[in-house]
């Protein structure tokens, strides 16, 4: 029997989703490419608090360079604009323009059209056990990235 490494295996289903996710995307929301879509998601769903660059960068994984070059796209194609708070003139709240509005409930329509697709077959339970060892494996990851982190800081001492 093929063992492959799980990593690989949850790294492939989940570009393969991605992928599947931008092909099967509704002609008015083709202007959310990759990325794009997730974020808006995010921030429709985030709506009742600020969520500013560092929060994107923290829920999607990414590098501070990352996040701006993606903010900054979105930011020219009309989908957000970044307002400034009263109380720390250095953060810029992250919102959702009309544009972007307009296209939320065809993205969460084909989000959760995909996520049907892809429990299909799976019990009440498989569903609860794969989403706790998922969570449970982000925890695993999380931990061994700060314990990097801090060994890092000590090591440049």
């Amino acid at each position: 029997m093929d063992h492959h490494a799980l990593s690989v295996e949850m790294r492939s289903l989940s570009k393969a989703v991605d992928r599947y996710l931008g092909e099967s995307m509704p002609e008015s929301a083709r202007m959310a490419t990759g990325g794009n879509a997730h974020i808006i998601i995010f921030l429709a769903r985030n709506r009742d608090r600020d969520v500013y660059q560092h929060t994107i960068e923290q829920k999607f994984c990414i590098t501070r360079s990352t996040a701006s070059r993606v903010l900054t796209l979105m930011e020219k194609k009309g989908l957000i604009v970044r307002e400034p708070v009263a109380h720390d003139a250095r953060l810029k709240r992250i919102v959702l323009t009309d544009k972007a509005d307009a296209i939320v409930a065809d993205l969460k329509a084909n989000g959760e059209r995909v996520e049907k697709m892809l429990l299909k077959g799976l019990t009440a339970e498989e569903q609860a056990a794969m989403r706790d060892y998922v969570r449970r494996m982000r925890a695993n990851i999380d931990a061994a990235q700060r314990e990097y982190e801090q060994d890092m800081k000590e090591e440049s001492k």
